[in-house]
Order: structure tokens, then sequence, then C-alpha cells
């Protein structure tokens, strides 16, 4: 729908507001899913954090967009990305009150309205910034379907979380018993996440100031699918900080240690399965998803790839650890990370252009995970053992090989690539597994014999 120059413009301007729209959150949604989940029993003190976060979000959405109109007046930002500030300003409010949503359902252990609400606003925004974009508005279009996705779907929440819970003006008692808690709390989550965001956003900002909006294009095209393998840490971080919270003030301790075991298990499945499969199918998957003109930027997915399997591992042990009192030493980690990136990628991208780009991001996120890994050390959660590890690791090394290989002998066109070897890859992914014992038989079976 949009060339390459627009593609970069429009990864430049995304990137620079994902750092601002991060800011106007405050970290309320790890507050509030948190706060809510210790509460989770008493309808009334749901109550209260709910309009509290409510009034916070609102509080800090009216702050940021004032500032952001202000620099718009003094004429602090270019004319050229006017526009397009102007539209994704108005998302601002809308963007916070869906956050709230979000971390209350979540809260209340009602991840799937949560996620059901989050995926309608991804498909809201995709068919209204296509169909923007396809009648001539390029990327004008997008944004404005990125706000008007925010919108709906802000209205919506509201009206599904008046059914599991009620909301009004905080009182007083409110502010004073759950406000400090709350902000503090995503003070702390807005400096780690803050930091997390410009880890993996500063390298794209950089890129555009060094190498131009083409090679932007080419870097974001790497960063897209780089950052999709680790859905299902994703997922399972999102989960893991309202449950372990829970857990920990009823001091199971064995259930949370057994919890991270079970995350970092699935965590390298996962993250094995996807990242060698688009790791052997770089080239093939940037000329059908991106286009022809995007092959050139496979190195650098490649690259990243590698960074993004230590960096997924890590996201399914740092919310137990922020759960129980470890948020500062997590988010100090990620702060000392992204001056690593910083200092990385302002050396390596005017030398090198993507490529620098993604061995410094790469870099950052291993450290990352050494960081956490030594702080998991000194809580008093067990690691996972070492002999453990291995195994796991091994198996996996086992279906890289025999995975790459068949991959490198067969020469085919890219479309038939991407039909013909993610299957053939998930059935030595599972067949591999299913004998070392990492995928249960009887999770697999009945999925085969349906197909």
């Amino acid at each position: 729908m949009i060339t390459q120059a627009q593609y970069g413009l429009y990864a430049s301007v995304l990137a620079a507001f994902s750092i601002v729209a991060l800011i106007s959150k405050g970290g309320l949604f790890d507050a509030t899913r948190k706060t809510i989940a210790e509460h989770a029993s008493q309808s009334d003190e749901v109550s209260s954090i709910l309009s509290v976060s409510l009034l916070l979000s609102t509080v800090y959405a009216i702050l940021i967009m004032s500032l952001m109109l202000f620099t718009l007046r003094i004429g602090f930002i270019p004319s050229t990305y006017v526009p397009y500030i102007l539209v994704l300003t108005g998302a601002i409010l809308f963007e916070n009150i869906f956050t709230i949503v979000r971390g209350t359902f979540y809260g209340l252990k009602k991840e799937s309205i949560a996620e059901v609400l989050n995926i309608s606003r991804r498909f809201v925004y995709l068919v209204s910034g296509l169909a923007l974009a396809y009648v001539g508005y390029d990327v004008l279009g997008v944004f404005t379907g990125y706000m008007v996705s925010f919108f709906v779907l802000c209205i919506l929440g509201l009206i599904a979380l008046m059914k599991h819970s009620s909301y009004r003006l905080p009182k007083v008692r409110d502010i004073r018993k759950y406000g400090r808690k709350i902000a503090s709390f995503g003070g702390y989550q807005l400096i780690g996440g803050l930091s997390a965001v410009l880890l993996y956003r500063a390298d794209i900002l950089l890129v555009g100031y060094f190498q131009g909006s083409t090679s932007t294009a080419l870097y974001q095209s790497a960063i897209v699918p780089a950052e999709m393998i680790w859905f299902l840490p994703s997922a399972i971080q999102l989960a893991f900080l309202q449950h372990t919270a829970t857990l920990w003030s009823d001091g199971k301790i064995d259930e949370i240690n057994e919890n991270i075991k079970i995350g970092v298990k699935y965590a390298v499945l996962s993250l094995t399965l996807f990242g060698v499969g688009l790791f052997g199918l770089t080239d093939p998957f940037l000329h059908v998803y991106f286009g022809p003109e995007y092959a050139s930027a496979s190195t650098t997915l490649q690259v990243l790839i590698f960074g993004t399997f230590f960096f997924g591992i890590t996201r399914v042990v740092v919310p137990v650890l922020q759960a129980t009192g470890w948020v500062r030493h997590t988010e100090l980690i990620t702060v000392g990370a992204l001056f690593l990136n910083l200092l990385l990628n302002l050396i390596l991208i005017p030398r090198y252009g993507i490529i620098g780009a993604g061995v410094g991001t790469g870099i950052s996120y291993i450290s990352i995970f050494i960081g956490n890994t030594a702080v998991w050390k000194r809580s008093p959660f067990e690691l996972v053992s070492l002999i453990w590890v291995c195994k796991l690791v091994t198996v996996q090394g086992v279906f890289a090989v025999l995975f790459l290989t068949t991959v490198s002998l067969l020469n085919f066109s890219p479309l038939i690539s991407l039909l013909l070897f993610p299957p053939v890859g998930l059935l030595m992914f599972l067949a591999i597994n299913m004998i070392a014992g990492y995928v249960p038989t009887e999770r697999v079976l009945p999925t085969v014999s349906w197909w």
C-alpha cells in the first residue's frame, strides 16, 4: 500500500511515538494488574483500585497531550511530521484508558477477555489503516486507523468491564490508599519499560538519522519478524506477574519455582521452533511478506534472531522477579543494556549500516539475559539445573542442524519455500522433542489424528 520510503517514514514516526505513548502510560498497566491481583476477591477494593488507575491514566494522558501540542505550536517538530503527530496525539487518551481496561482484566485473572479486546483492536487498526491507505491517505491513513482502533476498543472495553467490575470517580480515601502505591510501582515499571522500548526503538531512529528512510524501512522489516518469534514468551510474561504476586503473598515459593521451570522450557521450545524456522527462511520470508526489495535485510534479521532468543527467555523470568520485590534490580539491568545499545549503535551504524544496528541490539539483548540470570541467582527462587538446560538445548540443537541442513540443500522459489518448509520443520520439531520427552505425546496425537 505504501512505498519503501513511506514505510521508513512510518517506522521512524511510530518508533518515536511509541516512546511518548509509553511515558504517558506511566507503567500503569503492570501496576494495575498487580495491585488488583492482590485484592481480586474484594470487589470494593478492586473498584477503588480501578478508579484510581483510570484517574491517573487520564491525568498522565492530558499532561502528555498538552506537552505534544505545545511542541507543535512552538515549531519544535519539523513540519513534515506535524500531520502524523496531530493524529497520534489524539490517540493517547484512548490508548491510556484501554491499557487500564486490559490491566484490570489481567488482574482479575480474565486474561482471555483482555486478549480478545487486544486482538479486536489490532483488527480494527488493520482494516481501517489499510482502507485509508488504499484510498490515497498513505501513512496518514495508517496512523488515523491506529487512532480509530483505540477509540473504538476503548469504548467497547469500558462497556465489557462494567459486567465484571464497577468504576466511578475515586474518593479521597481511595487516592490516599492506592494512589501512591500504584503510581510508584508504575514509575519503576516505566523506567524499565522505557529503557526496553528505547532498546529496540532507538536503533530505528539512529538508522534513520545516519542512513536515511530506505535503510530504516529495511531495518524495520528485520525488526518486525524478529520480535514476532517471542510471542509465546510474551504471553507467559503477561500471565506471570499477577499470578506470581498471588502465589508470593501466599508463600508458595515451590509453586513459583515450578512455574519458572515450565515457563523457561516452553520459551526455549517456542523460540527454537520459530527462531530456527525464520533463521533458515529469512530470504523467502522477507521476499514474500515485505517484497523483493526487502530481501537485503536477511543478514540483519538473522543477527537479530540470535539476540531475540536470549531476550525471549528473559521475558519469562523478569515478571517473577518484579512481582516479588526485585523490580529495581531488573529495571537497572534494562537501563544498563540501553546505554550499551546506544553506545554500540553509535559506533556500528555509521560504519556497518543496518547490520551494525542488528549486532548492537543483539548484544544488548544478551546482556539483559546475563544480568537477570545473576539477579535470579541472588533471589529466593531456584535456578533451573544446568544439566537440565544442557539436555534441553542439545535437543533443540539437533533440530536446528537438521532443519537448516534440509533448507540449504533444497532450492525452491520463495513462495514454495514458505509453503513447504514450515510444516516439514514442525514435524521434525515435534518428532525430536516427543522422543526426548519435552513435548507430551498425549497433547500432540489428538491434533495429528484430527488432521
